[in-house]
């Protein structure tokens, strides 16, 4: 085998890893790179070139020791000198190993295929490779500065780590089979067909790492198209209930002109001024607008006390909306507007105007944001696994709501409770502060 294609010096498999981890640590922002970055990867680069060197002189049996600990010291190059999670430090470590491995193979089969059968000068051999590898470098470089790749190196979940693991291990070990089954009744052939297997199945891994980062990427505008439109939505319902507003201050306006008239024809004062009481409680009603420093929780409460305004229904908020600044716009969204709209829908099952009482609070107590949502109700509530049944007709449609509110406690490690007591149905909903 080795007359045919000799093996990959070592000296290059160290600098090929040596060039893709530099190129991870060059994509992060100059903020995550540790004081004197440069100085200690040069350092660190020289003793990776000696260790490949030393590994080379090892028996055939410690290959694979000597491969697991070559893993290691790129990884504890990564961790000494970024200033990033564990999780993304080893996804580096994942992408920079299949990289190395590609770079390696496929500059020296070319090297043999196109240079080896004319010369065996050393200069002759180093600058190919040297000058491969900068290509090579530099091509990565280029892709790895678009917003997909740049977006999937910076923001990496201990899934994906794992993910890029797995596929890293079995990359590799496809991508050596043909030297393990070399010499057994299972041999693929060849060293030039190992080696064209070998580029092959990285080959492979790169892409296969790419895909992953793509898919990742999509994920991520897709969810950012989700936060917009559900932004854009909110400054529509904003415009509604500002519109809806200048309506029902007109709309009092009107009446008052009327008010006005049949107080100045009165002639008894203690009736006048009874009718000027009642004029500035109706007053106090009109005043809709919800603040509770959270500008997405006051458009969709503001937007619900209009709403039980004109429903008649008794509206009263006590919130303290910063606790819920760390809660997606699309969750918090879910999470008060199907709060309210199923209170609202129950109050207006009510018959009697003054039993039409609703209450949210929302503070922080023991540890936890608390938000709780009360409405009077005189429905005998039934629940299933805790929930209770809809009571709208077509109620195979519905009941969403609360499995909504549900799966958004579980999402930041919370807790929903329901409760009906003297008539006081209790959505309360506990959420972990964090400080």
């Amino acid at each position: 085998m080795s007359t045919i294609l000799p093996n990959i010096p070592r000296a290059f498999t160290g600098f090929a890893e040596v060039l893709a981890v530099f190129l991870m640590i060059i994509q992060l922002p100059t903020s995550k790179r540790k004081d004197l970055w440069a100085i200690k990867l040069i350092l660190l680069s020289i003793g990776q070139i000696f260790f490949q060197l030393l590994a080379g002189k090892l028996p055939l049996w410690m290959w694979i020791p000597g491969m697991l600990l070559n893993i290691c010291y790129m990884f504890f190059t990564l961790r000494l000198i970024e200033k990033v999670p564990f999780q993304i430090s080893f996804y580096h470590l994942c992408k920079a190993f299949i990289l190395a491995e590609f770079w390696a193979s496929i500059t020296w089969q070319l090297f043999c295929w196109l240079i080896l059968p004319f010369t065996k000068l050393r200069t002759i051999e180093t600058f190919f490779v040297v000058t491969s590898y900068v290509f090579l470098f530099l091509f990565f470089y280029r892709m790895e500065k678009r917003p997909n790749y740049r977006y999937s190196l910076n923001n990496v979940s201990l899934r994906d780590s794992y993910s890029a693991a797995i596929t890293a291990a079995i990359i590799f070990f496809i991508s050596n089979l043909g030297f393990i089954l070399n010499g057994t009744f299972f041999n693929l052939g060849d060293s030039l067909t190992i080696f064209i297997l070998r580029t092959s199945i990285d080959i492979c891994g790169v892409l296969l790492l790419s895909l992953q980062e793509n898919q990742r990427y999509e994920i991520f505008l897709n969810q950012d198209l989700t936060e917009m439109n559900n932004m854009f939505q909110s400054q529509y319902e904003q415009y509604q209930t500002f519109r809806e507003n200048t309506e029902l201050v007109n709309q009092r306006f009107h009446d008052l002109k009327h008010q006005l008239a049949i107080i100045s024809l009165e002639e008894n004062i203690d009736k006048r001024i009874k009718y000027a009481h009642q004029i500035e409680k109706d007053i106090q009603q009109y005043k809709a607008y919800v603040k509770t420093g959270n500008p997405i929780a006051d458009v969709i409460l503001t937007h619900k006390n209009f709403q039980c305004i004109k429903n008649k229904i008794t509206f009263t908020c006590i919130a303290n909306g910063k606790l819920l600044n760390r809660i997606d716009t699309m969750d918090l969204c879910s999470l008060l507007g199907n709060a309210l709209d199923n209170a609202i829908e129950s109050s207006l099952q009510l018959v009697e105007e003054e039993k039409r009482l609703i209450n949210v609070r929302l503070n922080k107590q023991s540890g936890f944001i608390i938000f709780c949502v009360e409405n009077y109700t005189e429905n005998i509530i039934q629940t299933t696994e805790g929930l209770p049944h809809s009571t709208k007709k077509n109620s195979k449609n519905h009941g969403y709501g609360l499995r909504s509110i549900n799966y958004i406690a579980q999402k930041y490690n919370g807790k929903m409770i329901i409760n009906l007591k003297e008539n006081w149905f209790t959505l309360k909903v506990l959420l972990p502060l964090k400080e």
